[in-house]
């Protein structure tokens, strides 16, 4: 299993794990095709999310993704983490820890102050601030959200 920068002919294969991704994440907002295909599109000529994909066997099994963002009282930039997904059937692999730690290079390699990590799926909470500890992230608080339709 390796992992690489995401790549044009890589769309249907993002597409498919975003559309899992937030029916198991965000089932109450839907998947919004055309939305993703347009960020698929930001990341590739813009860098903006920053996408990485898992590759096993010739095929995507997972992916992560992350923004530059900058500081507003100081200087020097930080990446956040917007999504890291693993498709079912590849869970318990090295996928999920093998894309962190390209996330966490590629921080190192724009030169973030900060490397932020984020769980926004309630069902794999404790699991992935667990892999995000074990992996030299501190917990510094917690996430909330109300939900409206």
């Amino acid at each position: 299993m390796h992992v690489r920068l995401v790549m044009p002919e890589d769309l249907d294969a993002v597409l498919s794990m975003a559309e899992l991704q937030v029916a198991e994440t965000f089932p109450h907002l839907g998947f919004d095709r055309d939305r993703a295909a347009e960020t698929f599109r930001q990341s590739i000529e813009t860098g903006s999310p920053t996408g990485f994909v898992a590759e096993a066997d010739n095929e995507v099994v997972g992916m992560i993704a992350g923004r530059i963002g900058g500081y507003d009282f100081t200087s020097g930039v930080f990446v956040c983490l917007e999504v890291l997904f693993v498709r079912p059937d590849k869970r318990g692999t090295r996928a999920a820890v093998k894309l962190l730690r390209e996330y966490i290079r590629w921080g190192e390699i724009v030169g973030a102050r900060e490397i932020f990590f984020g769980v926004s799926n309630p069902r794999n909470a404790a699991r992935a601030s667990r892999l995000y500890e074990h992996l030299g992230a501190e917990r510094i608080g917690a996430q909330h959200r109300i939900v409206r339709a």
